[in-house]
C-alpha cells in the first residue's frame, strides 16, 4: 500500500503471505488475520531446505519466536485453535 516503506516488517509480511510461493502463511477465510503453519513456517522459510531462503533474508531473523515477537509489536494476537490450524494452538 501507499505509504508503506518496502523495508518494514508489515511490509516483508505481506509480501510472503500474498505470494503465491509461500504455504506456510496465509490470510484467515476473513483476511482479517494469519494463519501461520508453524513447522512449515520453520522449514519453508527459516531453513535452508525450505527454497524460500531470499523471501526470508529480509527479516534477519532465524528463529520463530523472533517472528512471533514482531507480529506481537506490531499488534497481532495468538488465537489458539483456529480453524485451519494443523495442531490446535499453531493457527
Amino acid at each position: 500500500p501507499a505509504g508503506l516503506s518496502a523495508s518494514t516488517f508489515p511490509a516483508k509480511l505481506r509480501r510472503l503471505v500474498n505470494s503465491p510461493h509461500v504455504r506456510s502463511v496465509c490470510w484467515d477465510s476473513q483476511a482479517q488475520g494469519l494463519l501461520i503453519d508453524r513447522s512449515l513456517f520453520e522449514w519453508e522459510l527459516l531453513s535452508m531446505g525450505g527454497g524460500h531462503r531470499v523471501a526470508l533474508d529480509s527479516f534477519k531473523a532465524m528463529q520463530f519466536h523472533i517472528i512471533v515477537c514482531q507480529l506481537n509489536h506490531y499488534g497481532f494476537q495468538k488465537l489458539p485453535g483456529q480453524a485451519g490450524a494443523a495442531v490446535p494452538g499453531d493457527a
